[in-house]
């Protein structure tokens, strides 16, 4: 084996000293190789210039000559540190008047060979010095590395080694250059580097434009996605953020639907954009599970297109509807279901939903999530109307296609979409769409993966730092089957569906966890032309034996009828017991309080709907209202739900209750 192969491996010499060393030894003597043999050339200049007639041009052609050195080697070093050009030039100008001086006199001369003696070591040690420094990883780190693509001055500070990852934080010199020109060069950058062109991330300082952060990542971490952990956060609230997957560093990748003051986010809709085989779809399976393991959340899921091919793991869990005509109806019913959760959240005194919405007055939060979107975004001025009103009404609208350009998509909508989840994309092109310039300058390119690692993406979203938005993260790896356990295991925890959210969208409820059955008809062609709208079977008092009865006419004629007296005066109609202004939701929900301790007195234990007799009159709210409120005090644990008697959903009023009664 050769030296060379053997110095590759880290095997030294007889000597102990490896090839490697020599090497780094030889680069510290070119400053002492140039200072020495200054003074044997200096003699030699000497006694060529002694003749006198020629001393005066030699003088001043050397003095020219040094003058015009010195220049160059300040031009020459302009791509350069600020520090090495200053360096540089003054070591030239130095070497050059010495030597001139030294030409004219003789440097033999004790003030000539003694400045000599002192300048050339000193000289020549700054120089060591400052390679020692540049390879030791001193503040000015990366110095060599900005000087190859001509963005000299940039000094690498804070630098953070951690496992497969490299970030520091670059001082650009100030009023010289932008981080927009640091941007520019993160290809060039990984050149010099030999690494990916997107291992390379540059972010701007949100304080400072003079600053930066720069990110290397030699290592992709992504490459193969992490097991799905299970929901995040089951049983509490939508407030807290829907974990999706994890990034590049191994952090938590979130997202964030509804606002919140104390931090100041706001509440936002999404689009959500990848190529087909990008994994968008899968990244949707887990945000819906996600929403579905809260207590204060409804989710509606439209699905133009797929039939069942995406949806048909969430069972019934939640409504779904399939279809173009379907989802194209439901969507023209949301501007009105906005007016009223809208005005509903004014008179309770909120100006945007909070988590109180729900504890206090049972309204969850609403997640409209539309699959395959451009077939349901004919309608641009209703999406436009429901992307510009619907957050302050409690309702979050997700926007799920494969390409977000003007002709899929309004600028109209589009402005209006807050968060951005965009998988792989053919082109870069595609991504400008939804990504914002700031972050695609920053080095994001999911145009990168195309299709080829599914469930790598980007997040842009309120809620989460802005330098964030830079790092890619990759969806959690499961199954359908896994996903549907989840589901099951936590129905329990589950906001029901809202009676005003299934009347308003003409959805069709099928327990009392409010879950519906996927709405689809049986027209071929469309399979979901057709649907079951929402009817509460509460709304009729007849019994199965009446309902079953046919409506007959009397068998005989009211003989009286003929011999009525037409003129005479109508008795006095009986006084409505229902006759004052409609009473508020708290004086509704404390007679219906009042109603239940009445019962429990009486010794009845059990309740339904139907213990609430007449409530239009007495209450001024539906059936389906007071079904929707004995649901809410469900889930609240002050009622505990027992079954169904064919009519109604039966509730039993826990123990502790009844003795505190």
């Amino acid at each position: 084996m050769s030296r060379k192969n053997w110095a590759r491996r880290g095997f030294t010499s007889v000597t102990g000293v490896t090839e490697a060393d020599r090497s780094r030894a030889a680069s510290y003597l070119p400053p002492w190789a140039v200072g020495l043999g200054l003074y044997p050339a200096s003699l030699l200049s000497h006694y060529m210039a002694s003749d006198p007639a020629a001393l005066p041009w030699v003088s001043a052609g050397m003095t020219l000559a040094g003058g015009a050195l010195t220049g160059v080697t300040w031009l020459a070093a302009s791509a350069r540190a600020r520090v090495t050009r200053i360096h540089s030039t003054l070591t030239t100008g130095l070497a050059s008047l010495w030597f001139t001086s030294a030409t004219i006199a003789d440097p033999t001369e004790p003030v000539l060979w003694g400045s000599w003696a002192l300048a050339a070591p000193a000289v020549a040690l700054s120089w060591n010095i400052r390679h020692l420094l540049r390879n030791s990883g001193s503040e000015t780190a990366g110095g060599g590395l900005f000087e190859k693509v001509k963005l000299a001055g940039i000094q690498a500070k804070q630098i953070d080694v951690a496992p497969g990852r490299v970030t520091a934080q670059l001082q650009l010199p100030a009023g010289e250059m932008t981080v927009a020109d640091v941007q520019g060069a993160t290809g060039q950058m990984a050149s010099a580097m030999r690494l990916p062109a997107s291992s390379v991330r540059i972010a701007p300082d949100p304080d400072d434009a003079s600053q930066a952060k720069m990110t290397i990542v030699p290592v992709d971490l992504l490459r193969h996605p992490r097991p799905y952990p299970g929901p995040s956060a089951p049983g509490r609230s939508i407030t807290e953020a829907l974990v999706v997957g994890t990034y590049e560093d191994g952090q938590p990748q979130c997202l964030y639907l509804p606002g919140c003051k104390a931090t100041r986010r706001n509440a936002t809709h999404v689009v959500v954009q990848g190529m087909n085989g990008s994994g968008k779809s899968h990244g949707a399976k887990l945000g819906w599970t996600e929403i579905l393991t809260r207590r204060d959340a409804n989710l509606v899921v439209l699905d133009p297109s797929k039939g069942e091919q995406t949806v048909k793991f969430l069972g019934k869990h939640t409504p779904v509807v399939l279809g173009k005509n379907r989802c194209a109806d439901v969507m023209t019913r949301v501007p009105g279901l906005i007016t009223e959760r809208a005005t509903d959240l004014g008179r309770w005194g909120f100006d945007e939903w909070t988590e109180e919405a729900f504890t206090r007055y049972g309204m969850p939060y609403l997640v409209i999530w539309v699959e395959e979107a451009p077939k349901v975004l004919e309608d641009a001025k209703t999406l436009a109307t429901i992307a510009q009103e619907a957050r302050s009404a409690g309702i979050t609208l997700v926007l799920s296609l494969q390409k977000a350009s003007f002709r899929q998509m309004s600028t109209d909508v589009r402005s209006q979409l807050g968060a951005v989840w965009c998988f792989g994309v053919n082109s870069i092109e595609d991504a400008a769409f939804t990504l914002s310039d700031e972050l695609i300058e920053a080095g994001a390119n999911p145009a990168a993966w195309k299709n080829r690692k599914p469930g790598a993406n980007y997040l842009e979203a309120p809620g989460i730092e802005e330098e964030r938005f830079t790092i890619p993260g990759r969806t959690f790896e499961t199954t359908n089957a896994e996903l549907a356990q989840v589901l099951e295991a936590t129905a329990h925890l589950r906001a029901p569906l809202h009676p005003d959210v299934a009347k308003r969208l003409g959805l069709s409820t099928t327990s009392a966890h409010g879950t519906a059955a996927t709405s689809q008809g049986g027209n071929p062609m469309e399979p979901s032309d057709t649907f079951t709208p929402h009817i509460d079977p509460l709304d009729s008092e007849l019994s199965d034996e009446e309902e079953n009865t046919p409506l007959t006419g009397p068998a005989n004629h009211e003989p009286d009828l003929e011999t009525v007296n037409l003129d005479a005066e109508l008795p006095e109609a009986e006084e409505a017991e229902f006759g004052r202004p409609r009473p508020t939701r708290e004086e509704v929900r404390k007679f219906m309080a009042d109603r239940i301790t009445q019962l429990l007195i009486e010794g009845q234990t059990r309740i339904t709907t139907r213990d609430f007799h007449d409530p239009e009159r007495y209450l001024g709210r539906t059936r389906g209202w007071v079904s929707g409120e004995l649901a809410r005090l469900a889930t609240q644990g002050q009622l505990r739900e027992v079954g169904e008697d064919n009519r109604a959903t039966v509730y039993e009023i826990p123990a502790r209750d009844a003795h505190a009664a």
